[in-house]
């Protein structure tokens, strides 16, 4: 992400997936909680109706800490003020996002593994995830595939850096297996690659924050608020 070249360090950067593996657990862990169902919790499912958001918003508060901590020392370059270049380059990059879906959602699949959790997570509390979606997501997930990981990896070579954030922006969202669905696959990719050459380009984490949250608003105000559009 800068002009500095730097000797390749290998123990650094195997530190550096290590932690950016615990990094993303600790982003998952907090709404994977409210992605249980009455049929494995039997008799305690109402209990865990009760404590489970509790729960869900101690950790996101433990786990939003540090993943900002993280970044704040993890960017290698000064932020740049939003400008009127800033500005279209979120608009552009909200047209493609725009784009991208109604390319994509005709061919998807009726669901998948993704939008099966958010179903089941929907139906245990519908405001945290309305929450999650709207603000939680666009910051946690633009600082960690974006902010951290492209300051991380691939840092003298920002056409790899920025393929290889949406790639895994990707695959986190569709694991690779036989019964992936591709068009879903690839719609986050591609989505994961426009983020990406926003940060790129904006030098702002704020404005990849700011096309993530309006592509999920945008989901919302549609009526699909679990479905292929969510970047969660």
């Amino acid at each position: 992400m800068n002009n500095t070249k730097k000797t390749y360090q290998p123990i650094k950067v195997i530190l550096h997936i290590i932690a950016f593996l615990g990094l993303f657990l600790m982003e998952q862990l907090p709404l994977s909680i409210l992605a249980l169902n009455k049929k494995q919790l039997g008799e305690k499912y109402t209990t865990y109706l009760k404590y489970a958001p509790i729960a869900t918003i101690l950790l996101l508060i433990v786990a939003a800490t540090i993943i900002i901590l993280v970044f704040q020392h993890a960017q290698n370059f000064p932020t740049q003020r939003f400008t009127r270049k800033t500005w279209i380059i979120i608009i552009i990059a909200v047209v493609l996002t725009v784009l991208i879906n109604l390319a994509t959602i005709p061919f998807m699949k009726e669901t998948n593994d993704n939008v099966k959790a958010l179903e089941l997570i929907a139906k245990n509390n519908i405001a945290i995830l309305i929450i999650f979606t709207i603000f939680v997501a666009p910051v946690l997930e633009e600082i960690l595939f974006r902010g951290i990981f492209m300051n991380w990896f691939f840092v003298d070579h920002p056409l790899i850096s920025v393929l290889a954030s949406g790639l895994l922006f990707g695959y986190v969202h569709a694991p690779f297996s036989t019964s992936t669905d591709w068009i879903y696959a690839l719609s986050k990719i591609l989505l994961g690659i426009v983020l990406a050459a926003v940060y790129y380009r904006t030098k702002n984490i704020k404005a990849d924050i700011t096309v993530h949250f309006l592509n999920n608003f945008l989901a919302i105000l549609s009526g699909a608020l679990v479905s292929g559009v969510i970047l969660l």
